[in-house]
């Protein structure tokens, strides 16, 4: 990449300002309109076009009709790039970047006026704001005083620092310092505010610069600190920047009270505190800071001998000076040296003092004796304002310089790191001066009137190590002869960039940054964001981008050049017809290996031909297969990829097989025998099937459109995969001799239709296996990740429900070509232990919710993993009889030298023999079964039962007369994890929330073998009105009685068909979930369900109703009393204890406040069901007092149990304490008084339920 000259901006409306700046007599013109009305303002935004070509034509000097005007005008930039300013005799104009304007391919920005203020003849000045984008309305005047016509000869943005804790190092607000010819420096907010005006000097003000506060790069260096100089022709004049800035801001607060409150007293600002310095006979054209410096004790010694001599005296310690470097005549260029702190005077020094005192006061008392040395005072009619007090000036040493008397200096600029500085004078010549050896270590020829400025550019980041990179300085020259810009290296560097521009431009430089930081330094560095700033004369702001590279530029570095030509590759390959001659000339002319790998990288993302992307990498490979110097290992990869590439195309191409569409019931059941399929899974799987098909049909029925072509073009293959392009991630390991494996991109658009590409032609046309083997080995895809494709593009097509099974007998081929691709020894696992690959697989099928397709792909996967599982064991048998045979001859050796002892251990060894020979006959008896093959049987069982669970919540039967509310319920997909993430209580939930949506009678839900028989009675630790009332409840509740049939009978189911579908869907998930559904959980799951939707809106009683209903039919005496202890503590307690604490019935506008009810109608419903629940409540309490704890079973252990499980709704309830029987009771009286009072309508202010009641019953029920 070169450098290159870009465009940020433009100046709006720049003939009508440019005009403003030129006009004749525009003091005069002003002053008439000032007096005809003060109606100046609606004149400046020029609404009537002939007036202002009119005016602007008169107003036009002849210098302006020229392009050179721009070199007349005193402009000065921000930093920050916010502010610009333009000035022209007693008028300035401030700028502000605006980017609200419409976006387009580079974002420019485009300066708007913000104030501009005129310095009128009368000694008036006006201060504009100018709407945006027309400069069509004055929003504000302003009065400042001015002597001798002064006009503004230099000006300066500086942005302060915020002190905001939501803006860290970002810029407040910039003031802008403009200068004066009669010496006087004034200080303006951005809104034209005027904060101070001081007078340092009696002489016109040169220049205005700044220093930023930037710390010390070693620890021999000085801290530079903030600093704003100002430039005269014979002094110069330091403030110190902190205290600057903080009387700022106080200004610029008093001013904003100011506006705020009118009547607040104005306060002066106080005086500014200042060093004036002056120069040593040298006369100075331009000077600039180099910072603080400390010699060291020889460079002072050696210092002061030359100064004083042989017999010089110095003091004990050096002091610290600040540098400044001048440029004019005599010397051309001089370093000053001004001393900051104070050193031990001398005996000589302070004799010479003392004398040279009284001499002045001897002069001066001998000229009032006799007369002489005054003048007497005229009177006068008018005293005259006394001028400001001029402080006499410090002179500063000049210690060496460059002299030459026939060359004048004109300019002189800093570096921002103040090592070095460009002089430009008055022979054409720029000279670049060393400022710590005081040496010219650079001159350039030919550039008269010569412009510079510097650019500071800096390395990217190491992402290694973190640390800072290098830094490069630049050096830009501006020759307005030629009207040329060219870019130096800096220091001995060759010319980097050059770029014609107009003759007529100006090259603006800000080497500082923010200021205000009190020696604080910010993260990345106090820097400017427009150093360097070109504007020509149209009003266009250019500015550079020189990259770092460029400072390496050198006959021996080819980094330089391959990036150029890595950057002509780039724009060749965006054409759409591109030779491939002249990509191949350019990869040929690239020699670092980096630029290599991006350059190839460049073509696999931006080359769409095939063929052409073919030519080229075979072309590059013949070319440089034998050169060592280069790393192929890249190019090899990609060529890989090519030709998978093309081989899946090729397939895709081919005709589907028309032959294997159909099959035969032998040839199913053979192949799926053959897949270790069981009969009953083998129904599953079918049962699955015509699911599936007619679901398909249905959703054919529905309007479709056409899916675009989905083909894969070469360079969205690329962006699928994650190919390494650095050299040191590509070079191929010498133990090997491949390098690392390509990664799939999963987060890219294309990855769906990369697993069609690389599974369609294997399933769809009998492609050969061992070729798509063979390709995608030598490609070094990832199997696991290929297998994870395969499931998402099984899952995501259709499979039809008569050919299926010969698609499943292609997929079987196409897994087990992936797993021996991995590796058997990595698949295979011992019968103890699970394999990490098929455990990864196990668990992306899980998560699927289609279960067709996870189903059959399980039974595939299972069956290949039984396969290679018997290979290897059948490999390690066969390995296994030869060691034996081994071991076997070296035992009889063993037996034939101990035949003694084997002889008085004979009836042991018989015996042992007949149980060794009967568990060998065990052993073939039996089979072995490994975890693996568990794990896989789990899940499929685990399929099996989510298929069914799936099947019969998507049907919804709709009664012709529910008799509970009918639920609006919206189930999402089910998977197999999402059944054991939500826990052992999901199933349940489930199917109370398919009950609701149906509303059948919960009557009908009862089991009989869950009720409690008669044998059952309360204990005698019971009172006697306790077993009464067990008794009774006993006897209606829980014995099964003439009105609570067994079961339903024949007739009804046959007079009602939806109720018997229902019953009988609900029979099927009892048969697969007989632990989780049981008429209990199912009952209390139902109850809850409405209870939740009642909580929601408590206007609807019914819901509550029939969850009251519900709940009493739970055949389960310690189910029931748990779910009614949990729905009195959160839903029925608080709104019944709010309606008791009311007095009499209140009006219907304060019943929603009181209660939640909208209505008193509704507040009686509810109140008769919770009368109701506490009836029933009382004698379940009872109940279970008599059947004592409740039964405790052991949990079993089945395929859905999971040790991450949350406990369910029916174990909370059987964990909830048991009630007491007399808080019940009370509660079913207040609610029974409650009833009767809304019941009766009985209005009297007396009639509260709670009054009713004694002090300790009342603070018992409350």
């Amino acid at each position: 990449m070169s450098g290159q000259l870009e465009v940020h901006g433009r100046i709006e409306n720049w003939q009508r300002i440019k005009a403003l700046l030129f006009s004749e007599n525009s003091s005069d013109r002003d002053s008439d309109r000032e007096d005809e009305g003060g109606d100046w303002g609606s004149d400046w935004g020029w609404k009537d076009e002939d007036v202002s070509s009119k005016e602007s034509s008169k107003a036009t000097t002849s210098s302006t009709s020229s392009d050179d005007w721009i070199r007349n005008c005193v402009m000065a930039s921000s930093p920050m790039a916010e502010l610009f300013v333009l000035a022209k005799g007693r008028r300035a104009v401030f700028f502000s970047s605006n980017f609200s304007y419409p976006f387009s391919v580079t974002r420019i920005a485009v300066l708007v006026v913000k104030r501009c203020f005129i310095l009128q003849v009368n000694g008036i000045s006006k201060i504009m704001k100018c709407g945006i984008p027309n400069l069509t309305k004055v929003s504000c005047h302003r009065k400042m005083k001015y002597v001798n016509r002064e006009e503004i000869t230099c000006a300066i943005c500086i942005p302060l620092v915020s002190k905001k804790k939501t803006s860290p190092g970002a810029p407040d607000w910039t003031c802008v310092i403009l200068g004066f010819s009669n010496g006087e420096v004034r200080m303006y907010t951005e809104n034209g505010s005027l904060l101070i005006n001081q007078m340092f000097h009696n002489q016109p003000v040169k220049a205005i610069k700044c220093r930023s506060y930037q710390p010390a790069p070693t620890a021999m260096k000085h801290d530079q600190l903030e600093e704003i100089f100002v430039l005269y022709h014979t002094v110069l004049v330091t403030m110190d920047g902190f205290g600057l800035f903080q009387t700022l801001r106080g200004c610029r607060n008093h001013i904003a009270r100011l506006q705020a409150n009118a009547a607040e007293q104005v306060v002066d600002p106080p005086p500014l505190s200042y060093k004036k310095w002056e120069y040593e006979e040298c006369k100075v054209a331009d000077c600039d800071s180099i910072g603080l410096e400390t010699p060291n004790t020889f460079d002072h010694m050696l210092t002061a001998s030359v100064i004083g001599g042989q017999s010089a005296k110095c003091s004990k310690s050096p002091i610290t000076s600040n540098v400044f470097i001048a440029c004019g005549e005599r010397p051309y260029a001089a370093f000053l040296y001004a001393q900051e702190g104070t050193s031990e005077p001398l005996i000589s020094e302070i004799a010479f003092a003392v004398a040279s005192r009284l001499k002045n006061s001897f002069l001066n008392m001998a000229g009032g004796m006799l007369g002489f040395g005054s003048t007497p005072a005229k009177p006068t009619a008018q005293v005259a304002k006394p001028k400001p007090k001029i402080e006499p000036a410090t002179q500063m040493q000049s210690r060496f310089g460059l002299p030459d008397k026939q060359r004048k200096g004109r300019t002189v600029t800093s570096s921002p790191c103040r090592k070095l500085s460009a002089i430009t004078d008055s022979l054409g010549r720029v000279i670049v001066i060393d400022n710590d050896l005081g040496i010219a270590v650079r001159i350039f020829k030919g550039y008269r009137e010569a412009q510079c400025a510097w650019l500071e550019v800096s390395d990217d980041m190491n992402s290694r190590t973190r640390a800072l990179g290098r830094k490069a300085l630049f050096l830009v020259i501006y020759a307005p002869r030629r009207g040329f810009l060219e870019v130096f290296s800096m220091q001995q560097g060759p010319k980097v960039a050059g770029f014609p521009v107009s003759k007529n431009g100006r090259l603006l430089s800000t080497t500082y940054g923010m200021m205000g930081l009190n020696n604080i330094p910010i993260k990345g560095g106090n820097k400017p964001t427009l150093p360097c700033v070109f504007i020509d004369h149209d009003a266009q702001i250019h500015t550079f981008n020189i990259p770092f590279h460029l400072a390496l530029c050198d006959n021996g570095n080819s980094k330089v050049k391959d990036m150029h030509l890595l950057k002509s590759l780039q724009r060749l390959l965006r054409e759409e017809d591109y030779d491939a001659k002249n990509v191949m000339e350019l990869l040929c002319e690239i020699k670092t290996q980096a630029m290599i790998n991006q350059g190839f990288k460049l073509l696999v993302q931006k080359c769409k031909k095939l063929d052409v992307l073919t030519t080229l990498v075979d072309e590059y490979l013949k070319k440089y297969c034998d050169d060592g110097d280069r790393d192929l290992s890249l190019v090899f990869r990609i060529q890989t990829l090519v030709d998978l590439y093309t081989s899946l195309v090729r397939s895709m191409d081919r005709p589907p097989c028309y032959e294997a569409g159909s099959s035969s019931p032998d040839t199913v059941q053979t192949v799926l025998k053959c897949m270790h399929a069981t009969n009953k899974e083998m129904k599953s799987l079918q049962d699955m099937a015509d699911r599936a098909d007619a679901d398909k049909k249905l959703i054919s029925k529905t309007v479709s459109f056409k899916e675009p072509n989905s083909a894969l073009s070469i360079n969205e293959f690329f962006s699928c995969l994650l190919l390494e392009f650095e050299p040191s991630k590509t070079r191929t390991s010498s133990s090997s001799g491949t390098a690392n494996s390509v990664k799939l991109n999963l987060k890219s658009e294309n990855i769906s239709n990369l697993g069609k590409l690389l599974f369609c032609g294997c399933l769809n046309n009998n492609s050969d296996l061992k070729e798509w083997k063979s390709h995608v080995k030598n490609a070094d895809l990832i199997p696991s990740e290929l297998l994870s494709l395969c499931l998402n593009f099984w899952c995501e097509n259709a499979l039809a429900s008569t050919s299926y099974v010969n698609v499943m007998e292609t997929m079987y081929h196409v897994v087990r070509a992936l797993s021996e691709l991995q590796g058997k020894e990595l698949v295979f696992s011992n019968h103890s232990h699970v394999s990490s690959w098929w455990e990864g697989i196990r668990k992306k099928i899980a998560g699927c919710p289609q279960i067709f397709h996870i189903y059959s792909f399980s039974m595939v996967c299972r069956a290949v993993a039984v396969d290679i599982q018997q290979e290897v064991e059948l490999e390690k048998l066969k390995t296994g009889r030869d060691d034996e045979k081994m071991k076997n001859l070296k035992q009889a050796e063993a037996e034939s030298n101990s035949e003694e002892q084997e002889h008085d251990q004979k009836p042991t060894s018989s015996s042992s023999n007949m149980d060794i020979t009967a568990s060998d006959g065990d052993d073939e008896e039996w089979e072995n079964v490994s975890l693996e093959l568990i794990r896989w049987n789990i899940l499929v069982k685990q399929i099996e039962d989510l298929s069914l669970l799936t099947m019969v919540i998507s049907r919804r039967p709709k009664l012709e007369e529910p008799v509970l509310p009918v639920l609006f319920v919206e189930i999402q997909n089910l998977s197999v994890s999402d059944l054991l993430d939500k826990g052992k209580g999901c199933i349940a939930e489930l199917v109370g929330k398919w009950l609701t949506s149906i509303g059948i009678d919960p009557v009908l839900l009862v089991d009989e073998s869950e009720i409690i028989s008669e044998e059952y009675v309360p204990s005698p630790e019971i009172g006697d009105k306790k077993v009464k009332k067990a008794r009774k409840g006993s006897e209606e509740k829980y014995l099964v009685q003439d009105d609570m049939p067994n079961e339903p009978s024949v007739e009804g189911l046959h007079a009602d068909k939806e109720i018997a579908s229902v019953l009988d869907l609900l029979r099927v998930l009892k048969e697969n979930f007989s632990l989780s559904l049981s008429s209990s959980i199912i009952l209390s799951n139902y109850c809850w369900e409405y209870c939740l939707e009642w909580n929601k809106d408590p206007d609807q009683t019914e819901h509550f109703s029939s969850a009251v209903s519900c709940s009493s039919v739970i055949p389960c005496p310690f189910t029931k009393h748990g779910m009614m202890y949990m729905m009195w503590g959160t839903f029925i307690k608080k709104r019944l204890a709010a309606i008791a604490s009311s007095g009499r019935i209140v009006k219907e506008k304060l019943v929603e406040k009181v209660s939640g009810f909208s209505t008193v109608e509704l507040k009686e419903k509810f109140l008769k069901a919770s009368v109701d629940f506490l009836e029933d409540y009382m004698s379940t309490t009872v109940f279970c007092e008599g059947l004592g704890p409740p039964p405790t079973t052991p949990s079993k252990k089945t395929h859905w149990a999971t040790d991450a499980s949350s406990a369910s709704l029916t174990d909370l309830a059987l964990m909830q304490p048991h009630s007491n029987y007399e808080m019940i009771l009370l509660h079913y009286q207040l609610a029974l008084t409650a009833h009767f009072i809304h019941a009766f309508n009985i209005k009297k202010s007396s009639m509260k339920p709670m009054n009713l009641f004694d002090t300790k019953v009342s603070r018992a029920q409350t």
